[in-house]
C-alpha cells in the first residue's frame, strides 16, 4: 500500500500504523490491530490458522481513510495490494470533513515542539502542518473511507462520493449485494 502525501517508497516515512480486519464468507471476523507497514508499504499478518476461501478485508490507519476489498486466502503465502491510503482524516472517524479542517486550522503553521502543534493534522511526515497538509485534506474533503467489512464472497462494498464545498460536505455509502 501507499500512504498519500508521504515520500516515495522505500522511505521510513511510509512506516505507519495500520489495522486489518478480515471477514470470511461465513461471517467469522479476524482482527489484526497494531500492525506497522515497512518502508515499502508492506505489512505481514499470520493467516495460517484461517480456512482457505474468499474474505473481505478492510485496512485503516490513523489520519487516513479506510480501504476495503476482497481476497482469496490459499494455503501458503498470500499477497494482496491494499491500494492508496487517502490522507485528511485528522480525527480518525473515517470521514474528511469540517471537524478535520478545524483540527488543521488550529495547528496550521506550527511544527513539532511548538505550543499548539497537533500531529493529527500533519499528513506528510515533515513535522510541520502547512500547505501540503491542507492540500491533501482539500483533495479528499467531503469523502469517506470504506465501511466495516461484510462476509467475504457475498457482497461488494461500494462508496459513492459527491464532491462538496467546504460548507456542505456530502457522502453516501451503499452496498451492492451479489447473490
Amino acid at each position: 500500500m501507499t500512504w498519500q502525501g508521504r515520500p516515495a517508497q522505500p522511505s521510513a516515512l511510509q512506516q505507519l500504523p495500520i489495522t486489518l480486519t478480515l471477514k470470511s464468507a461465513t461471517g467469522a471476523e479476524y482482527n489484526y490491530p497494531s500492525q506497522t507497514t515497512d518502508a515499502s508499504g508492506f505489512f505481514t499478518v499470520p493467516v495460517g490458522g484461517l480456512l482457505p476461501g474468499p474474505y473481505n478485508y478492510r485496512v485503516k490507519g490513523p489520519k487516513y481513510l479506510a480501504n476495503a476489498g476482497s481476497t482469496t486466502i490459499i494455503v501458503g503465502a498470500n499477497r494482496q495490494e491494499m491500494g492508496l491510503m487517502r490522507a485528511g482524516d485528522a480525527n480518525n472517524d473515517n470521514l474528511v470533513n469540517a471537524q478535520d479542517f478545524n483540527i488543521l486550522k488550529g495547528t496550521y503553521g506550527k511544527a513539532c515542539g511548538d505550543p499548539g502543534y497537533d500531529d493529527r493534522a500533519e499528513f506528510t511526515g515533515d513535522c510541520v502542518v502547512g500547505a501540503q497538509d491542507f492540500n491533501l485534506m482539500k483533495l479528499n474533503f467531503g469523502t469517506g473511507g470504506a465501511p466495516p467489512v461484510r462476509p467475504g464472497g457475498s457482497s461488494t462494498v461500494s462508496l459513492r462520493v459527491e464532491r462538496a464545498s467546504l460548507a456542505k460536505p456530502a457522502i453516501e455509502a451503499y452496498a451492492d449485494t451479489k447473490l
